[in-house]
């Protein structure tokens, strides 16, 4: 290797990490209407965040009760007199309910995927749109003043 081959290979591997350390792009300064916006969507979204943590919590509990009942079951399947007809109706009863159970829980989980998938989908737009602003800390003391006058406002008229 020739000695000017070295340097030119430490340029050559060094220059796109010193291109993308370049300066940062300049952030634009967002409007007080856009940090409305951006602290409505924030709301927003924290409500529903929060509608979304109780529905898993919800699920979960309903998940432990059907492996109680599945554990019941088990218990209840070992005690079982075969001879007795009633009795094995009666279990097949518990049988196809603990089933019922099972396929609600199983369509709850979808069916809050599809709302996790959405929420993430909304976060991800919503900081797609508001996390590239920069505020002005004048705009910041403004709204945040408006946000406690009107949550004053809401709390009195609640009262």
């Amino acid at each position: 290797m020739s000695p000017l081959r070295i340097p030119f290979l430490v340029v050559t591997c060094l220059l796109p990490i010193v291109a993308t350390h370049a300066a940062p792009p300049a952030k634009a300064f967002g409007t007080r209407e856009q940090m409305r916006e951006c602290m409505a969507m924030d709301d927003a979204l924290k409500a529903r965040w929060h509608a979304i943590e109780v529905a898993a919590a919800e699920h979960n509990r309903k998940f432990d009760a059907n492996d109680a009942e599945d554990a019941q079951l088990v218990e209840m399947k070992a005690k079982l007199d075969r001879s007795d007809k009633n009795a094995i109706s009666a279990f097949n009863k518990a049988v196809q309910e603990h089933g019922q159970h099972v396929q609600q829980v199983n369509q709850e989980a979808a069916d809050e995927e599809v709302i996790a998938k959405a929420y993430a989908a909304d976060r991800a737009a919503a900081d797609d749109q508001c996390a590239s602003l920069t505020w002005r800390p004048a705009d910041v003391d403004a709204v945040s003043r408006e946000r406690k006058k009107a949550a004053a406002q809401a709390a009195s008229g609640a009262l």
